[in-house]
C-alpha cells in the first residue's frame, strides 16, 4: 500500500511494510513539516493588486503549512489560503490591505501593519472574536463608546481619563479619588502570600 498524506497539513502517512530502512529519514521529513505548522515562518512578498496563492503540496516544504504568515510587498490584493481548517497569524508588513480568503465564503482584511490570527474552517476566514466583535469593533464598539469623542492629548499630560456623565474626562487624580489603593494592594498581598 502506497503512502498517502494527512488532508489539512500534508504530512506523510506511511503505507504498511513501505520504505524498508528508509522510514527514519522520512520521519525526520514530517517532523519538520510539523515544526513549521506549529511555529514556522512563511516571508511572503506580494505584488498587488495580483492575488497571491500561498504554495501547497503534499511531497515538499510549502508556504501554507506554516504557522505564521508574514507579508511584505506591494498589498492592496488578496492572499489566498487553502480551503481547510487552520489557524494563521499574519502580519501585513505590506503598503496596502490584505483581504484573507480561501475563494468562496467569508474574508478577513488586515491594514497595513495589522498582525492578526486568522480561522479557517475549510470555506470562511474569520478572526477571533469577543461578544461577536472582532477586537477592533470590540474595541470601538463595547469599550469606547461614549457620547462624544476622546479628549486630545495635548493639553492633558499627567492625566487620567475617567467617564465623567457618559463621556471620557481627562482628570488629575487626588488622594481622595485613590483612597482604597492601599488597602486593595494590602489585600493582594496578602493573597498572593497566602497563594504561594
Amino acid at each position: 500500500m502506497p503512502s498517502t498524506y494527512t488532508t489539512r497539513l500534508r504530512f506523510e502517512l506511511q503505507g504498511t511494510g513501505e520504505n524498508l530502512n528508509n522510514w527514519g529519514a522520512r520521519l525526520n521529513t514530517a517532523l519538520t513539516r510539523i515544526d513549521a505548522a506549529i511555529a514556522g515562518r512563511a516571508a511572503i512578498t506580494l505584488a498587488g493588486p495580483t492575488a497571491y496563492t500561498l504554495s501547497v503540496s503534499n511531497v515538499a516544504d510549502d508556504e501554507a503549512r506554516n504557522a505564521f504568515l508574514d507579508l511584505s510587498g506591494v498589498g492592496g490584493c488578496s492572499l489566498i489560503i487553502p480551503s481547510v481548517s487552520k489557524v494563521y497569524t499574519i502580519r501585513n508588513g505590506s503598503n496596502g490591505a490584505v483581504t484573507v480568503t480561501t475563494g468562496a465564503g467569508t474574508t478577513v482584511v488586515l491594514s497595513v501593519g495589522d498582525t492578526m490570527m486568522v480561522a479557517c474552517d475549510g470555506t470562511n476566514v474569520r478572526t477571533f472574536s469577543i461578544a461577536g466583535f472582532d477586537l477592533k469593533t470590540y474595541i470601538d464598539a463595547a469599550i469606547l463608546s461614549t457620547t462624544g469623542s476622546l479628549p486630545a492629548t495635548t493639553g492633558n499630560e499627567g492625566r487620567s481619563l475617567v467617564v465623567v456623565g457618559g463621556a471620557w474626562t481627562p482628570k488629575l487624580l487626588t488622594v481622595s479619588d485613590i483612597s482604597d489603593a492601599n488597602t486593595n494592594i494590602r489585600g493582594f498581598a496578602i493573597a498572593a502570600a497566602v497563594a504561594l
